[in-house]
């Protein structure tokens, strides 16, 4: 198919060959900035999900709107946001090695120094994230993209700003993904940081030992066990995770968020001393 240019300035060389990805609610292209000479990733919605969820051009909004408040070294930069022909686009950095989820894939689990060096970045980019009032609801490893030097960055903040609305979709559907949702997710209290917290918490235990703190398949038993049941013993799959770690990743999956660690801060600040010890 041949070129395609946005706004007089984006351009994307062929619509096929250039496709990053679909997710929930766009469709991803590289392009080249003829500005800059540089390569961008171009977010635009699909005219499918646009036409069956009227809530998601909001959505859409909100994820530009989130990028450019944040403006953080581990979060994916925002470049433009462009409404032309009836269209909307996001444009961002282009982040060019690939996501944790492709990694995770390909070794099926990380050294500890490794993780606790990508905790770090994290936690350094939700604390951000916090500190304005933006709950990001979704962090799994799909959404953590890696640059070639391996420095992560998180993507996809189509969900977030929703610090105050309830867990529901006007559908009824749960917003962010089953695996990561915390357990105040599933009832009807207000979110806030401590649900990234958890997200945060079975990442790492996910990094740390190729699987799921909770992996039933079955959705009902899923559900079931993030709410009753307690986080398995992770050094039973990976009996090299230093205690510290190990410690820290069962204070962030406590079912009672009161009971959980409270911020990014304070993962950050464990993670820098455990980082020290390995």
């Amino acid at each position: 198919m041949g070129k395609f240019v946005i706004a007089n300035r984006f351009e994307i060389n062929d619509l096929e060959k250039d496709l990053l990805g679909r997710g929930g609610m766009g469709i991803v292209y590289r392009a080249t900035d003829r500005e800059s000479g540089e390569a961008v990733a171009v977010k635009t919605l699909d005219s499918a999900v646009l036409s069956t969820e009227p809530n998601v051009l909001e959505r859409f909004r909100r994820e530009g709107e989130a990028l450019r408040q944040l403006d953080h070294p581990n979060i994916v930069k925002y470049i433009a946001a462009i409404e032309s022909y009836g269209q909307h686009y996001l444009v961002m950095e282009y982040v060019e090695g690939g996501s944790l989820q492709d990694v995770l894939a390909a070794q099926g689990r990380l050294p500890s120094q490794r993780v606790v060096e990508i905790g770090l970045h994290l936690a350094d980019a939700l604390e951000r994230a916090h500190q304005l009032g933006i709950i990001y609801r979704d962090l799994k490893p799909a959404n953590v993209l890696l640059a070639r030097d391996g420095t992560p960055r998180l993507s996809d903040f189509g969900i977030a700003h929703l610090a105050d609305k309830a867990h529901l979709t006007q559908s009824g559907v749960l917003i962010g993904t089953m695996n990561y949702l915390s357990p105040e997710a599933f009832g009807r209290e207000t979110l806030d940081a401590r649900t990234d917290i958890w997200a945060f918490g079975v990442l790492l235990f996910e990094m740390l030992t190729g699987r799921l703190p909770f992996p039933d398949k079955n959705i009902t038993a899923k559900i079931t066990a993030i709410l009753t049941q307690p986080t398995p013993d992770l050094t039973q799959y990976n009996s090299d995770v230093p205690a510290a770690l190990a410690d820290l990743i069962y204070r962030m999956l406590e079912k009672d968020r009161s009971q959980r660690i409270a911020s990014a801060r304070l993962v950050k600040d464990e993670l820098e001393m455990i980082l020290h010890l390995l």
